[in-house]
């Protein structure tokens, strides 16, 4: 039985990538992650808006002491001293880089084309072995159309993909008007993986305090099913590599993704809940379901199930949604 695949261009010892977390962040912790099996990680995400903030500080400050006396500058500290977000991002990747043996994926979200897609290449300066680059964006402006948006997507990950010579990953979210375009689209920008998908983490309402409230859900085994879905639908027309995120947690939900052709498939939730030990019991039970049904390797599961393999395909469209409206009992 092996488990090896290929994803961005490295040979893994197994499909489990532990995706972006504050698991990720700590060296002890990516090393306990390491041990219990996990095939890459991909450190936490640094943000457009905090390398903006950044630059604004550095710029402002600089503009402070431009009109001061060369004597009086030195009163002024050292820029250099403050510890900021990249300088600490940078450091985390040296030092996985050095602690691990398994790829180690730097990942920045951001929207926009800007300045800052410059730091991805100081992230692989540092020692990032590819970029895993996440859109996450919530189009809540009715004077942007889905076009101007999705446009400066295609701008943003050809942008990356110019400024870096590793491989270069994208996480989208699924709410575009037509996904299967738009994974077209990025892909032609630079994209070597699709990852699926961004969870959007949306404030509560608070009635007695009238505040919002930031909340953090955690996925289910059930919001396997969206990426999933669309793994399958793309499989057949896409030849990159695609990566499952969101609603991995048992060994079932591994079977059915790499069912349904994925090339990783990558947690957060279970490993966050669970600790890194899970990756063992992802693995065992991928392993134990493999050998009961006689399969040898992943490249005889992945894509099995996948749309153009399939006998009833018209259950990923618009059919299953008329027949299940129907099958409700009692009707």
């Amino acid at each position: 039985m092996t488990l090896t695949t290929r994803y961005l261009g490295f040979d893994l010892t197994s499909p489990f990538i532990a995706s972006a977390s504050p698991l990720t962040g700590k060296i002890d912790s990516l090393k306990a992650l390491e041990d219990a099996g996990t095939a890459a990680v991909v450190l936490p995400s640094v943000f457009e808006e905090q390398l903006r903030q950044e630059r604004e500080a550095i710029d402002a400050f600089t503009a402070l002491q431009a009109d001061t006396l060369t004597e009086a500058q030195s009163f002024f500290p050292d820029p250099a001293l403050y510890e900021r977000e990249s300088h600490r991002t940078l450091d985390l990747v040296r030092a996985a880089r050095e602690s691990l043996d398994i790829p180690v994926i730097a990942s920045l979200n951001g929207i926009s084309p800007d300045g800052w897609v410059l730091f991805a290449k100081e992230l692989v300066d540092a020692g990032a072995q590819a970029i895993e680059l996440n859109l996450y964006h919530i189009g809540s402006d009715p004077a942007v159309s889905g076009d101007e948006i999705e446009a400066r997507h295609e701008e943003t990950v050809r942008a990356v993909r110019q400024a870096i010579d590793v491989p270069l990953a994208v996480k989208l979210s699924p709410w575009f008007s037509s996904f299967a375009n738009v994974a077209h689209r990025i892909t032609h920008a630079g994209a070597d993986a699709l990852v699926l998908f961004n969870r959007f983490y949306l404030p509560d309402i608070d009635p007695e305090t009238l505040t919002l409230e930031r909340t953090l859900q955690l996925s289910r085994s059930q919001d396997l099913l969206l990426p999933m879905s669309w793994i399958a639908m793309l499989r057949p027309h896409h030849q990159n590599h695609l990566a499952l995120t969101g609603g991995l947690h048992q060994p079932l939900d591994a079977v059915k993704g790499l069912m349904a052709g994925a090339d990783a498939l990558m947690s957060t939730a279970a490993l966050l809940k669970n600790g890194p030990g899970h990756l063992v019991h992802l693995r065992e039970g991928l392993i134990q379901w493999m050998n009961a049904k006689g399969y040898s390797s992943l490249d005889e599961l992945r894509g099995c199930m996948s749309r153009d393999r399939v006998r009833n395909p018209d259950l990923f469209e618009r059919t299953n949604y008329m027949k299940l409206l129907d099958s409700w009992p009692g009707l």
